[in-house]
């Protein structure tokens, strides 16, 4: 467990019990654990091959994924589908566990409340 701690929160950026409860939650959501031992392993992640509705948040103080990094993610996804991206203030790469859980949540809601829908799902 405490190798999926690591995985998933910064050192000092979140208080134990939370990041521990997170790393519970999402090895039983996803227990198959990716192995990225070298940054270009993500990097190899072709953003235009992903052509659905794409919501990107980020926190501004995310050291994991600073904004530069996230600017690009957003810019080369693929076309055709809508695309938000929303920049928490002050928050870090566990913005969705800490004090700015709340703005996270409405952001999420939002996007998936207002999403455009596809021609298809129109006709049914």
């Amino acid at each position: 467990m405490d190798m999926a701690v690591e995985d998933f929160t910064i050192e000092g950026s979140i208080p134990p019990e939370p990041a521990m409860r997170f790393a519970e939650v999402a090895l039983q959501s996803d227990p198959i654990k990716a192995r990225w031992t070298h940054l270009y392993q993500f990097n190899n992640c072709d953003p235009a091959r992903v052509t659905v509705p794409t919501l990107v948040v980020a926190g501004d103080q995310d050291p994991y994924a600073p904004l530069h990094v996230q600017q690009e993610l957003f810019s080369n996804l693929g076309r055709g589908s809508d695309r938000t991206w929303s920049i928490l203030a002050d928050a870090d790469h566990a913005a969705h566990l800490l004090e700015g859980r709340g703005r996270f949540v409405k952001i999420v809601t939002s996007f998936v409340q207002n999403g455009k829908r596809s021609e298809r799902e129109q006709l049914f």
